[in-house]
């Protein structure tokens, strides 16, 4: 198959991570047209397009394959409190969606902080909590579930988060939280 150069690119952008609509209509424009050969060409590779044009996001997910077939595509492992964060911001992004009509869902970062610190408990260094919160609000940042708005210091909680958090994911970790509460 023969890719043109902004396929290529479409292709490249994929693998760094989610590609946008809104961020990237070009690729995005590429994508629409090309979806089917992109796949196609994908697909041997151990490699689905996974491709919401409601939602306007795609992003690449591995294929089941036979085990001994090469993995392309790595799994991450989560930390707790990227893990926490993620949870929280999916439960409020559908709570945006039961209030407003609006297609982007925009948090203040001192909600996020409320939110996150409800699950931390009581801190004596405030500062360094705030700075850790900081710390796991930067790594959902990078996973491509949060965008810093431009000068301001709010978030648009990203769409996608939907597809990887989804109700069977929530309630697992609801339930990891309770045994984790029972430990404490």
């Amino acid at each position: 198959m023969n890719l043109t150069k902004e396929t290529s690119k479409t292709i490249i952008k994929l693998f760094n991570g989610v590609l946008y609509k809104n961020d990237h209509p070009k690729l995005w424009l590429e994508l629409e047209k090309s979806y089917a050969p992109i796949s196609d060409y994908l697909k041997p590779l151990g490699i689905d397009v996974i491709f919401d044009e409601a939602e306007g996001y795609a992003y690449l997910q591995n294929l089941e394959m036979e085990e001994d077939f090469p993995v392309l595509l790595r799994k991450r492992t989560l930390s707790y409190k990227v893990s926490l964060l993620i949870v929280l911001l999916r439960k409020r992004l559908t709570q945006l969606d039961m209030q407003s009509d609006e297609s982007r869902a925009i948090i203040a970062k001192e909600e996020i902080v409320e939110l996150f610190e409800l699950f931390l408990g009581e801190s004596f260094n405030e500062v360094k909590q705030v700075k850790e919160i900081e710390g796991t609000i930067k790594k959902v940042v990078e996973l491509g579930f949060l965008k810093k708005l431009k000068s301001s210091e709010n978030y648009e909680i990203k769409r996608v988060i939907k597809s990887f958090v989804d109700a069977q994911w929530m309630d697992e970790f609801d339930k990891r939280l309770a045994e984790y509460e029972v430990e404490k």
